[in-house]
């Protein structure tokens, strides 16, 4: 381990954050960094807590680390892990711990980090408490949040990282699986942690990911089929559009439901035709995972739902992708028809009969 006189100042140290699994890597790795030269001047506190008494003893413990200075001598670290009370949940709200907290904070202004440094780790850190305000006053802080998907470019930077941990894997993401791994997932690290772990044991020795192979371990497995069978009738493939329907009423999906799901896919499709015509959306190209990009004279027409978000700008451009060949008007013509189908419905006709011919003549059209 390189000593600490090679890695620059020792300073306090905060790695905190909605992405678990990052927050948890990067403290693992700062541990590693910052570690004594002698091993014995580690320490680590358990600060994974569910009661207001349990994260005051992880406090105490934490004080009592870094008072407790090495007896031969050296520099000493403490890695506070996982501290769950520095978010926003009793423990955390207690004025108790708070008080309790800001006296830590005390103890570590008056000790030199090159005599004792701290570390804390805190997976949904409360970025509005004071600890984690002054911190930066005290040392470094590291942030690592989960993207927000509601936007266009915050959905490419996680496409990427994913790849990037596919890759960090050992595994190779092929045409479409990293696209199929955010819809699995999310935006939720720990859930891709798992993903690509049972990847890499279901592809065992093979390392090249396909959408199949997320199809078959892939958590959501029920969304996922829904959206593709939304996708082929959006795209006019009337034999997967076919195929996905039966298969999905098997398995007890409620008519009425997958018309509801279809014409939201529809609704923004016929957006998106409309605003590629009028040149004021432009789409990547087939085969890549980059982002549809708004022109900002679009920004007026968007719709917002009753929150006031405007719609996914990913999920725009896939499904103006899909309906390419079809004029904005044609697939407004199938948002009508589909509304018509969706009356028939609920007039209590064969639903099963009556579903399958109208997405037929939907994608026939």
């Amino acid at each position: 381990m390189a000593p600490a006189a090679k890695q620059g100042k020792p300073q306090h140290l905060l790695v905190g954050g909605g992405d678990e699994p990052e927050v948890s890597r990067r403290a693992r790795e700062l541990f590693s960094e910052w570690a004594p030269e002698d091993p014995i001047n580690a320490e680590k506190v358990d600060g994974r807590v569910d009661t207001v008494d349990a994260a005051l003893q992880a406090i105490a413990k934490t004080r009592e680390a870094l008072e407790t200075l090495p007896f031969m001598g050296g520099r000493k670290l403490v890695w506070l892990t996982e501290a769950t009370f520095l978010g926003d949940n009793p423990a955390g709200r207690s004025e108790a711990v708070l008080d309790a907290l800001k006296s830590l904070q005390e103890l570590m202004a008056k000790i030199p980090a090159e005599e004792a440094q701290l570390l804390v780790s805190a997976p949904g850190v409360d970025k509005r408490r004071s600890f984690f305000r002054q911190f930066e006053k005290l040392g470094q802080v590291e942030v690592f949040d989960p993207p927000d998907l509601r936007r266009g470019r915050d959905r490419g930077e996680w496409m990427d990282e994913i790849a990037d941990r596919l890759r960090q894997a050992g595994l190779t993401p092929g045409p479409g699986a990293v696209e199929l791994l955010v819809e699995v997932v999310g935006s939720d690290g720990r859930a891709l942690e798992r993903e690509i772990e049972k990847l890499r044991l279901y592809l065992k020795p093979e390392t090249k990911v396909t959408e199949r192979a997320v199809r078959e371990v892939g958590a959501g497995r029920r969304e996922i089929e829904v959206w593709d069978w939304c996708d082929a009738v959006v795209a006019g493939r009337s034999g997967p559009a076919r195929v996905g329907l039966r298969r999905l009423l098997d398995q007890g999906e409620s008519e009425v439901g997958l018309v509801m799901m279809l014409a939201s896919s529809l609704r923004l499709a016929a957006l998106g035709r409309a605003l590629q015509e009028a040149r004021l959306l432009r789409v990547p190209p087939p085969g890549s995972y980059g982002q549809a990009s708004l022109d900002p004279g679009a920004e007026p027409v968007l719709p917002r739902n009753a929150k006031g978000e405007k719609p996914n700008l990913w999920r725009l451009g896939k499904v103006t992708a899909l309906c390419a060949h079809r004029p904005a008007s044609g697939v407004r013509r199938a948002l009508e028809r589909l509304h018509e189908l969706q009356l028939e419905l609920v007039s209590g006709a064969e639903r099963g009969r009556v579903l399958e011919e109208g997405i037929l003549r939907l994608c026939l059209d």
